[in-house]
């Protein structure tokens, strides 16, 4: 097996990846990951989709309130509606989670934030950041730089659990049908 398709210079991967999923899925799927805002033409080449179409499936992601586009001085740019992502995360939550076990989820990312403050002596990721600025080895600014992104990362996946416990009875609610 080659790593080029028969048709052109194309990787086997795309063409496994095209033949599997529409151009409106391949668009969808790299704009929801994209970490900093993209233009349409790089969503292109990453998407193996037309530009044109590429323009058509982002403008209708926009309009569905799953992406935000700016528009720059130096054209329109992509990113995911973090409204949306927030959403998402959320539903994704409640819907794999019982309330328990996301309680037990958010003390176990709770008891995560109250050891790193501890071990650091600290109250916030930006102290932990400011104190890599102290006399400290290169390896032990790595390691708190680290610690403060799993900190920005646990502070944020805590909100979501707390958003899913304190509306999970509205969230996995469903309305009675009429009689």
């Amino acid at each position: 097996m080659t790593d080029s398709s028969e048709e052109g210079d194309e990787p086997e991967y795309v063409s496994r990846w095209k033949a599997a999923t529409t151009g409106f899925d391949r668009v969808r799927s790299v704009a929801l990951s994209l970490e900093e805002p993209r233009t349409a033409g790089w969503i292109t080449d990453e998407a193996h989709v037309s530009e044109p179409t590429a323009r058509n499936h982002l403008e209708r992601l926009v309009d569905l309130g799953v992406l935000v586009v700016d528009d720059t001085g130096r054209g329109k740019t992509y990113y995911p509606d973090p409204v949306y992502t927030r959403l998402t995360a959320i539903q994704e939550l409640v819907a794999e989670n019982s309330e328990t076990e996301l309680t037990e989820q958010a003390m176990d990312i709770q008891a995560d934030i109250t050891a790193w403050a501890e071990d650091f002596d600290v109250e916030t990721p930006r102290e932990l950041r400011a104190s890599v600025t102290d006399d400290v080895s290169l390896e032990e600014a790595d390691d708190r730089l680290q610690v403060a992104a799993d900190w920005e990362s646990a502070r944020y996946q805590l909100s979501l659990l707390r958003d899913a416990i304190d509306h999970y009875d509205t969230y996995t609610g469903r309305p009675s049908a009429f009689v």
